[in-house]
């Protein structure tokens, strides 16, 4: 009896674990969702990368201190950008476009790490830390990821465009 109790035991928790496990696990997306749910993500954050800009760069046409530069790159850009490549990564793309997927939330990982590194590289027109991350989102069909819209890059670079 004891060893029957003990067998019936083990499978009523198996069956819990196993039920528990398949319930946490997400459908795959379609690519059409990817896009749409990743583009929302990566819209927000632009978002949210842009109004901090805006704030920290309130002297139109006047270059920013490159201190300043480094500390918008360090406190605002790369957290906000981090948050955005961990987001895209919990979704859960098409098996057939995963390691492109891995790719380019690779590719955001090391802007990251890059723009952390060197701030002052938000700067550079040939590579902003992040060209690599832009180029393979948009190339998958994801918008606005990487934080660049152009009011970002004219509030950083001092640049004003209203007059």
């Amino acid at each position: 009896m004891r060893t029957q109790g003990g067998k019936v035991l083990v499978l009523v928790v198996t069956a819990a674990l196993g039920a528990g496990a398949c319930g946490s696990d997400e459908p795959r997306l379609t690519k059409a969702q990817y896009v749409e749910r990743g583009s929302a993500i990566c819209s927000e954050t632009s978002q949210r990368v842009e109004d901090a800009a805006l704030a920290a760069f309130t002297t139109p046409g006047e270059i920013p201190p490159a201190d300043k530069i480094s500390d918008f790159a360090g406190e605002k850009l790369a957290p906000a950008i981090q948050g955005e490549v961990e987001r895209l990564e919990e979704l859960r793309p098409p098996e057939i476009d995963q390691t492109r997927i891995e790719e380019l939330i690779q590719a955001g990982r090391d802007g990251v790490d890059r723009v952390r590194q060197d701030p002052t590289v938000i700067l550079s027109s040939a590579d902003n830390g992040f060209g690599r991350y832009q180029e393979l989102t948009e190339a998958y069909g994801l918008e606005n990821c990487g934080g660049a819209s152009d009011k970002t890059r004219d509030a950083i670079e001092g640049i004003d465009r209203q007059n």
